[in-house]
């Protein structure tokens, strides 16, 4: 978060440098570097609201992520479904944790177009780089 903050506050103050005498070379560089640096951020940014989303492009036929609520920044509830029984997971970064089973089941959850999209994407790299040609 530090990183998009420097990055905003040198492109706001971007038309004060540009009102000093820089002329060729040097403004040409602070001008690379600064559309650098937003290229970086933004690319960083994607990569965290994609994480956040989640977008379980994982699933298969015998194993579905049915849902998953984030309860703190590594820990969340997932429900899962195996052999046509959906169970409740509790997952944090050391353990994975058996909770319940569902009596009822629930539906699951509509995923996004885009991430539809990405996991298709995903799912075409993944074949051409398994493939032993």
């Amino acid at each position: 978060m530090k990183i998009f903050t420097s990055a905003l506050l040198l492109l706001a103050a971007m038309p004060v440098i540009a009102k000093q005498e820089m002329t060729g070379l040097s403004m040409e560089l602070l001008s690379m570097g600064l559309s650098l640096m937003l290229v970086v951020v933004l690319i960083i940014g994607l990569g965290l609201l994609v994480k956040k989303f989640n977008p379980n492009l994982g699933n298969s036929k015998d194993f579905r992520v049915i849902r998953s609520l984030p309860l703190g920044t590594k820990e969340r509830l997932m429900v899962i479904e195996i052999d046509d029984k959906q169970h409740l997971l509790g997952v944090t970064p050391h353990s994975i944790n058996y909770l319940y089973q569902l009596e009822q089941p629930l539906e699951e959850a509509q995923v996004p177009a885009f991430a539809k999209e990405l996991g298709r994407f995903v799912g075409r790299q993944n074949n051409k780089n398994s493939s032993y040609d």
